[in-house]
């Protein structure tokens, strides 16, 4: 007898001393989960939660309403504060209720216990499991501490209705924040987790109402709260929001930029984009971008498609003193069930026709010591067997570069880049930003041949360089990015000058007068306006042959508040399907101009300096003509004679008549793209 009590008592001994001292290791990441990150617009509104397959959205204990933790208190685990991670009054009382019900009919897992069988364990009810679970919450608690582990708990929990955490249940069934829960909704929350599929008030109320009520009781008989606020918040009825449209899916095609720049250009993961608890903040004016919408929702403002196919649209707004991206349309259409598709304003590339002449050709030029007064060429030249020629095929002699580039005059934009050498106009491209290849440096660059083009982002980037007085800054969506420990992540954006404050006075002049006087009439507005047309012809390939008509057309301009980029065309050019008879001067202006006096209303005017009152006109000397210039003007920048970035394109003649009174970007199937112009007149 002896020997059995001896060996039991040691057995007893072993075993508290293996349990007390042998501590399981615990990693701060094992308790680590999925968050919902959350993106914001400009004012700091919410507009769209980013989660995997769990909604949940974490708390800091503090951050939880007191009577919200009494009463998950009161519903699983009164004795938390007073036992040591598992209670051993609970476990013979649940023994008792249970030997004498003959069924499982009560459990005594504390809060401590459940939170260890959900990071640690399987659901397998054997002794050695609950021996293990007892062993691990005993050795949790003592290392995190009572309300590290409530504030795990209330964090991870189930609460149904994909919703995980208390702060995700009060926004699934209340529409609110905790902070803002009453004590009946604080209570039936806080029931839920015994049976989340039974007590969710969504698949029953009188379930719910039941077991809340319960609750209730309980927070009143354990000193909770007050009778009075017991028998008031019996009265209070179940007040559910509609559940959520998880369709819905906001300004897609600006939320499709802002994933993407989040990933691409900030380095989140996806993992984190989508469970990482970040808070997104955003450039996003709703109202300027849900007015651009609704702009590309009309077919009054859109060319008549060929068949089924639509001609396609996109649109790219920005400040340019910011680069605070204000609107983003990537196409007419966005299938509810899609989500990051093709966005033309972003990803799309097509030549932009004389809508490059600004950045390679004038800008370079008057930063080079160029004036808008000065006289420059205009008659047949070749440079290498490269002709250029104009939209009309008039040579107008010796036009001044403000009426060049008014009526996008070609020949002149082609050689004054010559004039100031190509690699000026290429390098200034490069400086922008401006996605080029190598191949790309040649004459007909003037004209917007290049191996792959621009996209709308890409040619708003571009002017706002001088509506910013020469500095340019990166187009952006997104202006901070917080992680869940409000630490930011992104550093602010840094602007460069590329261009002096009185070229972009000059340039933005020169564009101002485009628009009034030149090409760009239809983007007229009531206040200071500058910008360009430009369009880019079919390519001379056999399908086209004996075909008039345009492959892209643009219009790209800006006020002293946003800088846009209209693009219109097919998303795939054939012989059916081209614009016919559209130009940069027509729709996209048209498009330019109801989105600024529509954006208008919702951006504070600014002044600006370098927009003049009433910029210079001009008087044209147009001829049938060739006027031949024998003592061409004075040049100002380099001047390289057979220079090595001639665009070699062979005997045969670069002209490819057009009817338009647009400036036309044409590709041939040669290596070099051969370039005649456009722009409405």
């Amino acid at each position: 007898m002896l020997t059995f009590l001896w060996g039991f008592f040691s057995f007893i001994a072993y075993g508290s001393y293996k349990f007390l001292r042998e501590k399981p290791h615990f990693a701060v990441e094992d308790f680590a989960v999925p968050a919902t990150s959350f993106i914001y617009d400009s004012n700091g509104e919410l507009i769209y939660q980013l989660q995997g397959s769990q909604n949940r959205i974490p708390l800091g204990l503090e951050e939880i309403p007191v009577h919200l933790r009494n009463a998950v208190l009161a519903a699983e685990d009164i004795r938390f504060y007073r036992h040591q991670g598992f209670d051993l009054q609970s476990m013979v009382r649940a023994l008792k209720v249970n030997f004498e019900s003959r069924q499982i009919v009560e459990g005594a897992s504390t809060i401590t216990q459940q939170l260890v069988r959900n990071i640690y364990l399987t659901p397998e009810k054997s002794w050695q499991r609950k021996a293990r679970e007892i062993h691990m919450a005993y050795h949790l608690e003592k290392e995190f501490g009572k309300n590290k582990v409530l504030e795990l708990y209330l964090n991870r929990i189930y609460f149904g209705e994909g919703a995980y955490g208390v702060e995700a249940a009060a926004r699934r069934y209340f529409g609110k924040s905790v902070q803002d829960l009453s004590i009946a909704e604080s209570a039936l929350i806080a029931g839920i987790p015994k049976m989340p599929i039974y007590y969710n008030p969504v698949n029953s109320n009188e379930a719910a109402l039941l077991r809340r009520n319960t609750v209730l009781h309980q927070m009143y008989q354990y000193g909770f709260i007050s009778y009075s606020q017991w028998q008031e918040s019996l009265k209070e009825p179940i007040a559910l929001v509609a559940e959520p449209d998880s369709e819905h899916y906001p300004y897609p095609y600006f939320m499709d930029e802002v994933i993407r720049e989040a990933i691409n250009i900030h380095g989140i993961d996806e993992e984190a984009l989508y469970g990482g608890g970040l808070h997104i903040y955003t450039t996003l004016d709703q109202s300027i971008q849900g007015f651009a919408e609704e702009l590309f929702s009309r077919p009054d403002l859109f060319p008549p498609g060929h068949g089924t196919r639509p001609v396609e649209g996109a649109l790219a707004s920005i400040d340019p003193l910011t680069g605070h991206v204000k609107a983003l349309v990537g196409g007419r259409h966005y299938a509810a069930e899609a989500r990051r598709i093709f966005n033309r304003a972003t990803m799309m590339k097509r030549s932009p026709g004389s809508t490059i002449k600004p950045l390679a050709v004038y800008g370079p030029a008057l930063e080079a010591g160029w004036e808008p007064h000065q006289r420059l060429i205009d008659q047949p030249l070749s440079f290498r067997g490269y002709q250029p020629k104009n939209y009309d095929g008039i040579f107008r002699g010796q036009p001044t570069m403000n009426e060049a580039v008014a009526l996008s005059i070609n020949v002149s934009a082609v050689w004054l880049l010559d004039q100031i050498g190509v690699n000026r106009g290429f390098q200034a491209l490069q400086a922008m930003g401006m996605p080029l290849s190598e191949g790309d440096k040649h004459l007909a660059l003037a004209l917007g041949g290049m191996r792959d083009g621009f996209s709308p982002l890409d040619m708003a980037k571009g002017y706002a360089v001088f509506a910013n007085g020469g500095l340019t800054i990166e187009p952006r969506t997104i202006v901070q990015i917080y992680d869940q420990n409000n630490e930011s992540l992104l550093s602010p954006a840094e602007s460069k000058r590329l261009f002096s404050a009185a070229t972009a006075k000059k340039m933005t002049e020169l564009l101002q007068s485009a628009v009034i006087y030149g090409t760009g009439t239809e983007a007229r507005l009531s206040r200071p306006v500058a910008g360009k047309t430009g369009t880019s012809e079919l390519p001379p390939l056999p399908t086209f042959q004996n075909v008039k008509g345009n492959r892209d057309a643009w219009f790209v301009g800006y006020t002293p508040e946003l800088v846009t980029a209209v693009w219109m065309g097919y998303d795939q050019t054939d012989a059916n399907h081209y614009l016919r008879q559209i130009y940069g001067g027509s729709y996209p202006a048209r498009v330019f101009r109801h989105f600024n006096e529509g954006a208008s209303a919702f951006v504070e005017p600014r002044q600006s300096s370098f927009f003049a009152s009433q910029p210079a006109s001009f008087r044209s000397v147009a001829s049938t003509e060739e006027l031949a210039v024998e003592n061409p003007p004075e040049v100002i920048g380099e001047r390289v004679e057979n220079r090595a970035d001639f665009v070699e394109i062979g005997t045969e003649s670069a002209l490819y008549e057009s009817t338009n009174n647009d400036e036309i970007m044409v590709n041939t199937p040669l290596e070099m793209p051969v370039v005649i112009s456009d722009d409405d007149v």
